[in-house]
């Protein structure tokens, strides 16, 4: 049986928390990117419209700029993944963090002080944790 000692598979599935952050961070960013202003829609955040403070809070989430961030941290942290380097995994994670939190403090304010109560700041939060614990935890693989 041939088994793959050091190929692409191999270094996915023993940086699992990166390959999913970084995997996640750039499909949420393409989404983003081909649905700017999605939040905006009716269909997503249906009447009444959200409050000045509160879409200044969150109107971030469907920007551009937003989704060139995570599109730029998905990918460092994939290539850092796939090619070894501990720098970019590392450093990807990092500068995913701040927009994680971001999101989360959004979705928070979105989700719990809105009349269109959802869960969508439960799995930021989640997301959030997660991105923490992984940093906290670190690289045991010392490549």
């Amino acid at each position: 049986m041939h088994r793959i000692k050091d190929g692409p598979f191999q270094r996915a599935f023993s940086h699992w928390n990166h390959f999913c952050f970084g995997l996640f961070s750039l499909v949420g960013g393409l989404y983003i990117w081909f649905h700017q202003g999605y939040l905006d829609d009716p269909r997503v955040t249906p009447p009444p419209p959200p409050s000045p403070t509160e879409h200044a809070i969150f109107a971030f989430a469907d920007d551009w700029w937003f989704s060139l961030w995570l599109i730029i941290c998905g990918l460092a942290i994939l290539v850092g993944v796939f090619h070894n380097r501990r720098l970019l995994r590392d450093g990807g994670l990092v500068a995913l963090s701040p927009a994680m939190g971001a999101l989360s403090v959004a979705f928070i304010v979105r989700g719990l002080f809105d009349v269109r109560f959802n869960l969508t700041w439960v799995f930021a939060l989640l997301m959030l944790f997660l991105l923490v614990g992984t940093l906290i935890r670190g690289d045991t693989h010392g490549y």
